[in-house]
């Protein structure tokens, strides 16, 4: 039984280094592209059984490609990519469509980083069909440390170039997308490596343009694959700010509602506290004008919208000691539908009142709103300290706090909103100052 086993391994061992040297390669791609994914329950355990279970996988595609190099390339690339894909669906907890996404981008980077290697044999003017090596002595030793070395190089610099930073759900419709290209991008690739491995070796030329045809067409789907990415995120970007500015509206109307309530209070207060003004003396009458003061609201900035949301942050800066100063002509901002108005301004105050609410020094805690027209130009300024180091990266504020789920949509939607209006935003920080300036054309 042992010397048939070492018949079988000295007979197929040339295709049984390079099929292990290529699975390896492979997952290697995959591993990096899988990094941000959720890993299953007994990631470990699990890897290891389907690191045994490669080993019989191997020696059957060894012995089919030894024995049938044409006729079953296209049926081994098949067993080998469904047995990658069988183990990212248990290895990792993403769903289907994601992890066969990621499949098709290793089989891109392992398609170019192997054409390129090619390419890179028949520069110092070897065969590729009969060595591995770019000298003119076989060194197997040597030879194979630099077939590794330039194969890590290439497959990590284009896993980390096409890798996600971070996983997003796709919807329904994008799922379908992802799906329909993935399987016809393997389908198109299997049929492409079947064909092209039988009209190699006749022709030079005709070798050298198979090569860059399929570097070209694997570089282009990893290029379609990071487009149809991004195009993912920017659609659920877009339905939870959706879904923000209805939770605002929500809010609006609630607090538009409740200041109603408060200020019809306040005047009942007012007229119960005149009739029995003559029973209290005077502290006590400015005492408690000064209470019903805290809750009546005289703002009238022609704009009811932004009435609401100044009362409900001076309610805010007066229960948290921070001084709000504030000129403003509404007047100017009603181009601006409601709901937009609200998220736009609360956003924009919200953040610059969390940023002082950090600020220790007295007469620091303060923030400065500014809205008017400006030489035909429509201008809002908020200004606040901050006390604490200010990181912006992308034009978005990065964050210290533990969840980032939905960091940074604060400041999304406000450039959203103010790009519909035909609008800038922009932000800055001059030392422990922060400026958040947003302009719209007069209308």
């Amino acid at each position: 039984m042992n010397s048939m086993i070492s018949d079988f391994l000295v007979v197929y061992s040339k295709q049984i280094i390079i099929r292990s040297a290529s699975l390896i390669e492979f997952v290697f791609c995959i591993f990096i592209l899988t990094m941000p994914y959720q890993k299953s329950t007994g990631f470990w355990l699990k890897l290891c059984i389907m690191a045994n279970l490669a080993i019989p996988l191997l020696l059957l595609v060894s012995y089919m490609n030894y024995h049938y190099p044409y006729l079953f390339p296209g049926v081994i690339s098949t067993i080998v990519y469904l047995f990658v894909l069988s183990a990212l669906c248990l290895l990792y907890k993403e769903n289907f469509s994601e992890l066969l996404f990621c499949l098709c981008g290793g089989i891109a980077i392992q398609m170019i980083v192997g054409r390129l290697y090619e390419i890179f044999i028949i520069v110092f003017k070897q065969n590729p069909y009969e060595t591995l090596s770019p000298f003119k002595e076989m060194v197997p030793l040597r030879d194979w440390l630099v077939y590794s070395l330039i194969h890590c190089i290439f497959s990590i610099s284009l896993a980390l170039l096409f890798r996600r930073n971070k996983v997003y759900e796709h919807d329904r419709s994008n799922k379908v997308l992802i799906v329909i290209f993935s399987l016809i991008f393997i389908f198109v690739t299997v049929i492409i490596n079947s064909l092209s491995r039988s009209f190699e070796g006749e022709n030079s030329i005709l070798d050298f343009i198979i090569r860059i045809f399929s570097i070209l067409y694997a570089l282009l789907t990893l290029l379609f694959r990071t487009r149809i990415l991004e195009t993912s995120k920017l659609k659920q970007d877009l339905l939870i700010m959706d879904e923000l500015l209805y939770v605002e509206k929500k809010q609006f109307d609630n607090m538009r509602s409740e200041i109603e309530l408060i200020n019809m209070k306040c005047h009942d207060l007012r007229q119960q506290l005149s009739n029995i003004s003559y029973k209290l003396t005077h502290q006590e009458l400015e005492s408690l004008n000064a209470a019903i003061e805290v809750y009546d609201t005289s703002l009238k900035t022609g704009s009811d919208i932004l009435d609401v949301i100044l009362y409900k942050k001076q309610l805010y800066c007066e229960k948290n000691q921070i001084r709000m100063s504030c000129m403003a002509d509404g007047r100017c901002l009603s181009f601006i539908s409601p709901t937009h108005l609200y998220s736009l301004l609360s956003n924009g105050i919200e953040n610059a009142l969390e940023a002082v609410q950090s600020v220790t020094h007295d007469k620091k805690r303060t923030i400065s709103i500014a809205i008017g027209n400006e030489s035909g130009i429509i201008s809002i300024h908020i200004t606040n300290y901050f006390n604490s180091d200010l990181i912006i990266r992308d034009d978005v504020i990065q964050t210290n706090k533990k969840n980032t789920d939905r960091h940074g949509f604060g400041i999304k939607s406000m450039r959203h909103i103010t790009e519909q209006y035909n609008g800038t935003l922009t932000f800055h920080t001059d030392e422990d100052i922060f400026y958040l300036h947003i302009y719209f054309p007069s209308y």
